[in-house]
């Protein structure tokens, strides 16, 4: 993935596509497609933390709702991948320190999830007022 420049913006999006939960990638995995799929979503984060701090960028209350509920969206994943990492690393004998270090990050990011969704809700009340 090529990072744009500040001058070369592709369009937004004018329509969502629907999204998908618990896609799989059938055949055998050693990993390597799981460290792929962790690469591309945070290349993509990071491209979109660049476009939403582009001043030039023009967003609507709408988009910033949607962009909002994605960021809880992912870091809900997060999380659940986080504590699938703890209970891993449990099970491989690394109990202590490392396995609980990853717990506490898997309980932060569910809590950061939940504030993304309150946010969301926020942002979908400023466009929709009483």
């Amino acid at each position: 993935m090529t990072l744009p420049g500040h001058s070369q913006h592709p369009p937004a999006p004018t329509q969502r596509p629907a999204a998908r939960r618990g896609v799989t990638r059938t055949g055998d995995d050693d990993g390597r497609y799981t460290a792929e799929v962790a690469a591309q979503i945070g290349e993509a984060a990071h491209v979109l933390g660049e476009r939403l701090q582009d001043p030039a960028m023009p967003h609507s209350i709408e988009d910033l709702e949607h962009v909002t509920r994605g960021f809880a969206t992912t870091v809900e994943g997060m999380s659940a991948g986080v504590a699938g990492i703890t209970e891993w690393l449990r099970a491989a004998g690394h109990a202590g320190a490392l396995s609980g270090h990853a717990s506490v990050m898997s309980e932060r990011l569910s809590h950061i999830s939940r504030e993304l969704a309150r946010l969301a809700d926020a942002v979908d009340a400023a466009e929709h007022p009483a």
